[in-house]
């Protein structure tokens, strides 16, 4: 998932910015960024030291290509404008059941675990997986991901490389090490060649780099469940 900048020089100007969309709830891109039509986008709001991340569709509103957020997400940002003593418990990013059409039945109780540190995909991507149909939960580095699979059983890893301590190759590899069998995919902006050849040898059982594409991520997901579910269907 590609990302993309908003600047401002305070929160009053955001959410004068935010009220002229009025109940269009969507924005111009900023100056000299280009995305296709349907892309969902990582969109930053920075404003001084504070900063928050919501997930965006880009639409073309018939004057031009904008960014259309919907309506939990506006909400958030609404809600951040606020002074930091009187804003509410700022809900996490959605991405609507009914935009993703290209994910088939999950079955239920499908678990999913996502290891990654970085706060922002783990709010954009975790609101991906749930609303996809998975049950999700996050850790921030391998050794919490270590403790979690002690205790909880999960359906589906995804993994990050570049993670705090241990890096997620060598999660990968200490899995397999003690028999693992947990279908991995890695989430990852190593996407070199020799990357995705180490990712594999260490016991990856998917590869998909960032900047990333939510329907791609989504059916990779779902193709990875079926190839696990293959052996004992047979």
């Amino acid at each position: 998932m590609r990302s993309v900048v908003f600047r401002f020089e305070s929160l009053t100007q955001l959410a004068s910015q935010l009220e002229l969309s009025g109940d269009d709830q969507d924005l111009d891109l900023p100056t000299g960024e280009r995305f296709r039509e349907g892309e969902w986008v990582l969109a930053h709001f920075c404003v001084g030291e504070e900063s928050t991340s919501v997930a965006a569709c880009v639409a073309d509103r018939g004057a031009g290509v904008r960014l259309a957020f919907e309506e939990r997400d506006w909400e958030h940002l609404l809600d951040f404008t606020q002074e930091e003593d009187s804003r509410a418990s700022l809900p996490p990013p959605s991405v609507p059941a009914n935009r993703i059409s290209y994910v088939e039945n999950v079955p239920p109780n499908t678990r999913v675990l996502l290891v990654d540190d970085d706060r922002d995909l783990q709010r954009v991507v975790g609101a991906l997986l749930s609303h996809a149909g998975y049950e999700t939960q996050v850790a921030s580095s391998a050794e919490q991901a270590l403790d979690v699979l002690r205790t909880e059983r999960f359906d589906l890893m995804v993994l990050d490389w570049n993670l705090p301590g241990m890096t997620g190759l060598q999660l990968c590899a200490r899995l397999r090490q003690i028999g693992t069998r947990l279908p991995i995919l890695f989430l990852t902006a190593h996407s070199a060649s020799e990357d995705i050849v180490a990712a594999f040898d260490a016991g990856a059982d998917d590869f998909v780099p960032k900047p990333f594409r939510a329907p791609e991520l989504a059916a990779r997901v779902m193709g990875l469940l079926r190839r696990s579910q293959l052996p004992t269907l047979l």
